[in-house]
């Protein structure tokens, strides 16, 4: 009987010890979740299409994401407007180029294999630029649109390869419920939290019980504009975006480092 008692009490000890392998291994796999963000500084201003002089940002803590091609999808064809205007910028300093892609309700887009081929000719050449690190897709997708931009961002990750960094823009909304960007192949969806409209009491009561957003890829990182509401906490390890619709200055720089407590 007694050796009977001690045959259970290994195999109770092997079960409890195989339990806390398992706590300790989900625990693990927990922290090692990936952080859905690009690597570098945890500062990066926006750099629209307009003369900008950034040769005072510091390039440890700053980076620099450049507005370098518009894109207008049209009913027939493509318009495409690269940057036209100076950027001026201190060495090593980060720089993220930006494709901007829109249609117009009144007139759909053909998204049709020219303007796929566009697309992605226009992506590749910004990536080509010197100093150029990253690319950022800035794009605001109708729910017609979705399977097109969803294939060219597959298209777009086989001509990059599996390493290069890739960052889109996304609406709150894409964040929280409506997360067709889940599987996209991407590093990171930024969540562009200004020029809100009707959605900004929705995004505002969500982020005032919630510290992270529903979709993962949407949580490394967060687009503000000065001027405009932000939240009140943000973790020190998230990649914060700012857009001005002013040219960056030294105050409204600072302004941006007060306002975000430290970055």
């Amino acid at each position: 009987m007694l050796h009977l008692n001690q045959r259970f009490s290994r195999i109770q000890i092997a079960i409890i010890s195989a339990l806390l392998c398992g706590v300790a291994v989900a625990g693990f796999w927990r922290a090692r979740q990936p952080l859905y963000r690009l690597r570098g500084p945890n500062l990066v201003f926006w750099a629209w299409e307009r003369p900008e002089d950034l040769r005072f940002l510091n390039p440890k803590k700053d980076a620099v994401a450049f507005l370098s091609s518009s894109v207008e999808l049209l009913p027939y064809g493509v318009n495409i407007h690269r940057r036209m205007q100076p950027l001026l910028l201190a060495d090593g300093t980060q720089l993220i180029a930006v494709v901007r892609i829109y249609s117009h309700l009144d007139a759909p887009a053909a998204l049709d294999s020219v303007q796929m081929d566009e697309l992605l000719n226009t992506a590749l050449a910004a990536t080509a630029q010197p100093r150029v690190t990253a690319l950022q897709i800035d794009f605001d997708a109708r729910s017609s649109e979705r399977p097109f931009y969803s294939r060219f961002l597959f298209e777009l990750r086989g001509r990059l390869g599996p390493s290069y960094p890739i960052s889109i823009t996304a609406l709150a909304s894409w964040c929280i419920g409506d997360r067709w960007i889940h599987d996209l192949l991407v590093n990171e969806a930024v969540p562009m939290l200004f020029s809100l409209g009707k959605e900004e009491p929705i995004v505002r009561q969500y982020l005032s019980s919630h510290t992270s957003f529903l979709e993962p890829h949407c949580n490394g990182s967060v687009g503000l504009s000065t001027g405009e509401w932000s939240p009140n906490a943000i973790h020190r390890r998230t990649r914060v975006y700012v857009f001005s619709r002013d040219p960056w200055t030294r105050k409204n720089v600072e302004s941006i480092r007060s306002r975000l407590n430290g970055y």
